[in-house]
């Protein structure tokens, strides 16, 4: 594993009245997330604790204090905090150390090599998350180097463990640190921007202001175990099969809320006419079947964005072609609505089955059910504002996210956050959580740029 020297990362910087120097910016940030990227932190086994030591140490650096906290051996999170003078409530800035694990035989290149090449950045994590924290980091610790007067704290937070679900991470952080991390508000991974190919501009931005909670459960059916000459009523592949049907063919009522609505509202104020017509459609009370299938057609994301969603994911049942088993059971992979209540889901489940003898036993919830995060405050407000100042033509969405972030354990103890990430050109395929994952440099230097923009008039207005 090829490591950069740390010694390069010491940049000279200048302090400048008119804020930061964007090309030595542009030389720290890709220097640490290329250096991060270096560091094999994958699931399942995490080992975040290479990374944390060294965000520890680049902190060190700046003269700032950081606490690594292990929620297991080698599992580490790692908390900073800039004191400001408490005229408000903190900030957080928060990403993840791991990454998914990856298929070396199926890469390109060495997922772990951070390789430079044709203005990307190549490697497992670029885009999914350790641009997050790299990006962050340089925000944070330019707010230090320009001695920026803060109105409040602000908090840089990397936690282990958010593809496994995050409990060895933010849940940890929540249950047993969670004074430290209190916030009005947060930012976090789960947006992006929408970069046109043909002309480099950007014309859409999502901001992540909700998601939907995953509350996968598995369907068991037990009959009399037999000989497949005889077959009879009770077979548990049968009965399991004819309620995996019906919930496969009847979807739960779709809902809207506050981030959904405006989505669609302004969706259907900026796109062609065809389209249009059944955003505006969907935003009217009790629309019907077939505009709900239109959407499905168009864009099956938006369709799961307005209801529970259940897909099947996993049949399991028999052992040989000529005995009928005792038992078999599916494994639904439901991503449920923020406010649905879990046991009015599972009843309307097992009505939709439709077969009484069938157990529905819930599977473990690692992301808890939350509220979606406002429109309204001052951090929403003011990433709209720079996002129109610095890019007038693009659409900016609130979003809600149909997978699943540490933004849940963060909006259920009350803590609004948004998930903003760097941009990416239509089409593109950047490989995350797939093969030769990468990241473009303009990208992430835009991303941290509007960052810079977000933050420091929060941390800075009256």
């Amino acid at each position: 594993m090829r490591f950069i020297p740390f010694v390069i990362l010491l940049l000279s910087f200048t302090t400048q009245a008119a804020g930061p120097n964007w090309s030595e910016v542009e030389k720290e940030s890709v220097a640490n997330l290329v250096a991060l990227i270096q560091l094999d932190t994958s699931q399942p086994e995490g080992n975040e604790i290479i990374a944390a030591r060294y965000l520890r140490q680049v902190l060190h650096q700046q003269g700032i204090a950081s606490t690594i906290y292990e929620s297991a051996p080698a599992r580490a999170n790692i908390i900073a905090r800039l004191k400001g003078n408490g005229t408000h409530d903190p900030l957080l800035l928060l990403g993840h150390l791991d990454v998914v694990a990856v298929e070396r035989e199926n890469w390109s290149f060495d997922p772990f090599s951070g390789m430079i090449m044709d203005g990307k950045i190549f490697g497992r994590g670029a885009a999914d998350d350790k641009e997050v924290v790299a990006g962050t980091l340089e925000i944070f610790m330019l707010l230090k180097r320009l001695n920026i007067s803060l109105n409040r704290d602000v908090i840089f937070l990397a936690v282990a463990d958010e593809e496994g679900g995050g409990e060895l991470g933010i849940t940890y952080m929540v249950e047993h640190h969670l004074d430290e991390i209190r916030a009005e508000f947060a930012i976090n991974e789960g947006g992006w921007g929408y970069i046109d190919p043909a002309t480099g501009e950007y014309t859409r931005f999502n901001i992540s202001t909700a998601e939907k909670t995953p509350r996968r459960a598995r369907l068991i059916a037990k009959g009399l175990a037999g000989h497949g000459s005889v077959p009879t009523k009770d077979n548990p592949i049968g009965v399991l099969s004819r309620a995996v049907a019906r919930i496969f063919d009847t979807p739960l009522p779709m809902r809207l809320n506050e981030t959904t609505r405006a989505f669609f509202e302004r969706l259907a104020a900026s796109s062609p006419e065809t389209e249009a017509e059944i955003y505006r459609a969907i935003l009217q009370p009790d629309p019907s079947p077939e505009i709900q299938d239109r959407l499905r057609a168009l864009n099956p994301s938006y369709y799961s964005m307005i209801r529970t969603s259940i897909s099947p994911t996993i049949f399991r049942g028999g052992y040989q072609r000529n005995v009928i088993p005792s038992t078999a059971e599916v494994t639904l992979d439901i991503r449920a609505l923020p406010d649905e209540d879990p046991d009015k889901l599972f009843a309307a489940i097992a009505n939709i089955a439709g077969e009484p003898s069938i157990e529905i036993v819930p599977m473990k919830v690692t992301r808890p059910a939350h509220f979606p995060s406002s429109l309204q405050t001052e951090l929403f407000l003011t990433l709209e504002e720079v996002l129109r100042e610095r890019h007038p033509n693009a659409i900016i969405l609130p979003f809600m996210s149909t997978g699943a972030s540490d933004s849940a354990q963060l909006r259920a103890v009350g803590i609004p956050t948004y998930g903003f990430g760097a941009g990416s050109i239509v089409g593109e395929q950047t490989g995350v959580h797939g093969n030769d994952e990468f990241l473009r440099i303009d990208a992430y230097m835009e991303y941290i740029r509007i960052l810079w923009e977000v933050v420091s008039r929060i941390v800075t207005a009256s």
